[in-house]
This record gives structure tokens, sequence and C-alpha cells, in this order.
């Protein structure tokens, strides 16, 4: 009697780019196990590099520079001294000195602030999942996961654009320009060092988070379960937002 043959399994469909990065947000464990399949970064990156010049842009040309540099040198006692020992004349024309190196600032962070964030990111998630976690992980599967996994907070300076255009522009604050996290709403009531950790927690950062979490997780589901990835995620960040907040309370 003759057998009929068993036929192959089939290798699993590899999801094209623009289907990956929205998949990112509908279903992101099924993507991320696509990603580690076949890591790629290319797509995401685009579409973060892409957002983050159109909002420098944005906040270049709508902002109140002259007023963002004053705020930021009234919140700093070092600076607050320095400028208080200056004529009113020499005052405009730090401020005006000030507002130009801030723009040009945000400028060069539209264009180089995503590559080298996700770098130094991948970097320290590679190094801590692998340290604590014991994940079998490449960089360049690590570095794929961080940058869709911060996708999210592509989408929160993609909704800022119009919202600049909606403020007036002594009210802008460039650095925490939505009001997605409770530092934007206390800015004027807290100290600098106290508004870090209300920083850490926006809601699309904490979006990040978890799909880092589920990222990691499978990349290496036995090394990683979701609780452990999740855990370890928390700990980086958590040392972030201690380190941020005692160099904020160093500096003001």
């Amino acid at each position: 009697m003759a057998t009929s043959p068993i036929a192959a399994p089939e290798a699993p469909v590899h999801l094209n780019p623009i289907k990956t990065v929205f998949g990112i947000f509908f279903s992101p464990k099924a993507t991320f196990q696509d990603i580690v399949r076949k890591p790629g970064w290319v797509a995401p990156m685009a579409v973060l590099i892409a957002i983050s010049i159109a909002l420098s842009v944005s906040l270049a040309r709508h902002a109140d520079w002259i007023e963002v540099s004053k705020d930021q040198i009234a919140k700093s006692k070092f600076a607050s001294r320095q400028i208080d020992q200056l004529t009113d004349d020499q005052k405009a024309v730090a401020y005006q000195q000030a507002a130009q190196r801030s723009k040009i600032i945000r400028y060069v962070r539209g264009f180089v602030g995503w590559p080298m964030l996700l770098l130094i990111s991948g970097a320290i998630y590679l190094g801590v999942f692998k340290l604590i976690g014991g994940a079998r992980v490449n960089f360049v599967t690590a570095f794929a996961i961080t940058a869709f996994a911060d996708l999210p907070v592509g989408l929160k300076e993609l909704i800022s654009i119009p919202v600049v255009f909606l403020k007036d522009p002594a009210s802008i604050d460039p650095d925490n320009f939505l009001a997605s996290n409770p530092a934007a709403i206390f800015a004027n009531d807290l100290a600098p060092w106290q508004l870090v950790p209300l920083a850490f927690l926006d809601i699309f950062s904490i979006w990040a988070l978890l799909l880092v979490a589920i990222g990691f997780s499978a990349a290496d589901p036995k090394k990683l379960p979701f609780g452990k990835s999740l855990g370890i995620a928390v700990g980086v960040t958590l040392a972030f937002m201690f380190l941020f907040t005692g160099l904020a309370w160093v500096l003001s």
C-alpha cells in the first residue's frame, strides 16, 4: 500500500515593514515573534526620525524660544545667579543667544536624537537582559526590539505636532510638549528634580515599556517569561529615573 509523502511544515510568512509597524500597536506579541525571527530596524527608525524632524521644525518655528530660555534659566540656581549679575541690555543679549542655541539643539535632536537614544538604550537592554535574565539575544535583535517598542513614543510626537500650533508660543515646553504625564500639569508648581519622576509616568512611555517586555519575552520565552521580562524592564526604567532625578537635583 502506497504511503503519501509527509508534507514539510510551511515556513512562517514574514510581515512586510508596514504591517510590522502597525502590528506593534494592534498585535504586539505576534508581531514581535515575527521580528525576532528576522530582526529589522530600518522601518521603525525611519518612522521615528521622520516624525521627530517634523516635530522639531514645528517647535523651532512656533515656540517662543526667548521665553523658553528665560524659564530654563530661572529653574537653575547657578544660571539665575549668573544672569542676575548682568545689566538689562546684557540680559537681553544672553536670552537671545540662549534662544538661538536651544533652537539649533532642537533641530539637531530631530535628526540624530532617535538613532543615539536607540543605540544606547538597545545596548543597555541587551546587557541587562543577558546579565539578569540570561537572555540568548544578540545586539541586532535587541536593537530591533527597542526600535519597534518605542513607536508609541513616536505616536506621542506625531500627536504633538498639531498641538504645538494650537498652543500659545510662550506656553510651549519643548521638553514636555504634550500633557500625557503629570509633569506637564505641575510644571509651574514643582522644582525641576521633582518633575523628573512625574515625567516617567508618561502614558506613551509606559506603553513602550510594556512593549519592551513583550519583545524580549518573545525573543527568549524560556529564559524570559513575560513577568520576568517586565520586571527587568521596569528595573532599568527606575534606575534611569533615580539617575536623572539626582542629576536634576544637583543642577537645580
